[in-house]
């Protein structure tokens, strides 16, 4: 991981080494602006580096590592020119040009957003050698793209460790950091003190970029080579679910972003109404509006899943965050978009562990009963043991689980997965039912035995009979 370290020079600097270094600036800019005018001249998006000593007309100020680092930064100009003209005006070129089939304008499409120079096979189908030759033909006509890029009064000045020397002061007492260059005359090099500052220690990268500032001092950012933290997954497991209702939830029952859903419903709305108008009315090319529409967009979701994804490794540190390696064909509004960002921005911070997400928001995590009626909107309801719980909660409980079970995999078909965990769930049933006993006795108050000599029928006394003297009535009350 790179590090700027940026400082500036002292108040104190001698006016005559500023001078120096502003007249190097100046010769360093033009020699950078005159090597993409001749990358323009001879319509070169890029010179190798073998060949830059030969194709490059020689600076007659600059000593030769100097003018090796403008050359080099000159081609990096005009490759990212060349590589955001598809979007800034060459897309726009290729939907309002006709007479183009659908494969032509599939050709140079891809001619564009993959920088493809030379004809052949590309993918699944073949780029024509026309098709190249229409694309960069448009590259380099003024009409069509504009000007070649000019250099700005701002843009930074590389130095490597051929062109300067950088370290703290041994000799003099006042300054903290110094910086020694190579100027336009020969054999003199220029010193300039810099700012103390306390984040100018460690080791750096070779290049310094050197940029006058707007208060008429001159910037200096260093780059400190910091090494990656290791991600360690080891202190356990945490099932995360991206939630149809909210952002995201935690297989310990913590909710993140619950009211994203509705602001991104209201935008995400508007966009599709905007763009369904525009296709009815055969309009191809976005407005104005509904771009600004959709960057909002997906500003929303990489700002909001941006700050889940630093809260959830703050709540669990080096824990291993088990997702769903869900298929998004399938999937639109926020749960695409929020998908997406939400599993990029998590996998560059913590280890992330993907399961099988089959049925895991359909599923009781009580006795594994799989339904879609089990789950309406927010709630969670089994219609077999009528456990009910948040329905997000409920998926990454279940994802939670998956991560621990041998015999669902990754790969697994849907239909694998459901077979499996309904023999589960009927197994389950059998040895509930198997555990209760067939005979349950009667807890509550016996009843007396009826005497023999009861009248059923009417309830009334009797005579008993028998051979003794005594006559016994009993009277049923």
């Amino acid at each position: 991981m790179i590090k700027s370290r940026i400082t500036f020079n002292t108040h104190e600097t001698n006016g005559g080494k500023l001078r120096r270094l502003s007249d190097l600036y100046a010769a360093y800019t033009a020699y950078v602006q005159e090597c993409i005018d001749q990358m323009a001249s001879g319509r070169r998006s890029n010179v190798f580096p073998s060949e830059r000593q030969t194709y490059f007309k020689p600076s007659p100020v600059l000593s030769s590592q100097i003018e090796k680092n403008a050359r080099m930064q000159a081609v990096d100009l005009m490759a990212v020119w060349v590589k955001g003209l598809y979007g800034r005006k060459l897309s726009k070129q290729i939907a309002r040009t006709e007479g183009l089939s659908d494969n032509q304008k599939m050709q140079l499409r891809c001619c564009g957003k993959y920088n493809v120079s030379r004809a052949g096979k590309f993918g699944k189908g073949t780029i024509t050698q026309e098709m190249v030759d229409l694309y960069w033909g448009w590259v380099w006509d003024e009409s069509v793209s504009g000007k070649p890029p000019t250099v700005s009064a701002q843009i930074p000045m590389m130095m490597t460790e051929m062109t300067c020397v950088f370290g703290p002061s041994k000799g003099s007492e006042h300054f903290g950091w110094w910086l020694r260059f190579s100027g336009l005359e020969s054999g003199r090099r220029v010193q300039v003190p810099l700012v103390s500052t306390p984040y100018l220690n460690g080791s750096f990268a070779k290049t310094v970029l050197v940029q006058p500032s707007r208060d008429g001092r001159w910037r200096f950012q260093f780059s400190e080579e910091v090494p990656d933290k290791a991600l360690d997954g080891s202190k356990g497991k945490v099932g995360l679910d991206v939630g149809l209702n909210c952002l995201a939830a935690t297989s310990d029952g913590r909710i993140y972003g619950p009211n994203f859903k509705p602001l991104f419903d209201k935008t995400y709305t508007k966009v599709r109404t905007l763009r369904a108008n525009r296709q009815r009315q055969g309009l191809k090319e976005n407005s104005r509006r509904l771009s600004k529409l959709e960057t909002r967009l997906s500003g929303q979701a990489k700002t909001t899943t941006g700050t889940a994804a630093n809260k959830l490794v703050k709540a669990f540190p080096d824990h291993t965050f088990v997702v769903e390696d869900l298929d998004l064909r399938g999937c639109k509004g926020q749960k695409r978009f929020a998908y997406r960002a939400l599993h990029k921005n998590l996998a560059s911070k913590a280890v992330c562990e993907v399961v099988n997400p089959a049925y895991t928001s359909q599923m009781c995590p009580s006795c594994g009963c799989i339904s879609r009626g089990n789950r309406k909107g927010i709630n969670f309801c089994c219609t077999s043991c009528g456990r009910k719980a948040h329905a997000d909660w409920v998926g990454s409980y279940n994802l939670l689980g998956r991560s621990e079970d041998k015999q669902i995999g990754a790969g697994d078909h849907p239909s694998v997965v459901k077979r499996l965990l309904v023999s589960r769930y009927l197994a389950r049933r059998k040895a509930a039912k198997s555990s209760v006993p067939t005979t349950v006795p009667h807890r509550g108050r016996q009843r007396a035995p009826v005497p023999s000599g009861r009248n059923l029928t009417t309830g009334g006394p009797q005579k008993a009979t028998g051979t003794g003297s005594k006559t016994v009535v009993l009277r049923i009350t």
